[in-house]
């Protein structure tokens, strides 16, 4: 296996541990705030949405957020892969990306300053774009 599609399918091994790391934290902030009786069950059992701390509607918003962007990332890595279409760009695309995801959660679940998360946000756009465009390249002079 290439360099460069190891790097990037470690990048994608990456993202997904975050999403798991996230969903963890968030049922345990969930579980903390009923357990302290901030929520009931009965509260949140037809909508996450009512959950009354700050901290557990950012680990929650965090966790959903691990399942929109990410799907570029594991759609080009698999392109890339599966096409023979790995690049240096590619590589480094993902390795931008979930470097942002990383500092985005950081964010989002630490002081949730939204000009930050925004930069982090477009940096892992960015990333996602040279992931993509390096992909085109590589599929297209193969």
């Amino acid at each position: 296996m290439e360099l460069t599609l190891s790097i990037a399918l470690a990048c994608v091994f990456l993202q997904v541990a975050l999403t798991f790391w996230s969903i963890i934290t968030m049922g345990q902030a969930r579980l903390k705030e009923i357990a302290r009786k901030q929520t009931s069950v009965g509260e949140v059992a037809l909508s996450p949405r009512n959950f009354s701390s700050e901290q557990a509607r950012a680990m929650q918003n965090n966790a959903h957020n691990q399942f929109e962007t990410p799907i570029l990332l594991y759609a080009g890595v698999a392109l890339a892969a599966a096409l023979d279409a790995s690049n240096a760009g590619v590589a480094l695309g993902a390795v931008i990306y979930v470097a942002s995801r990383l500092l985005h959660r950081a964010i989002h679940v630490g002081t949730n300053r939204v000009s930050q998360r925004f930069r982090a946000f477009v940096l892992g756009l960015a990333g996602l774009a040279v992931l993509w465009l390096a992909l085109g390249v590589g599929i297209v002079i193969g």
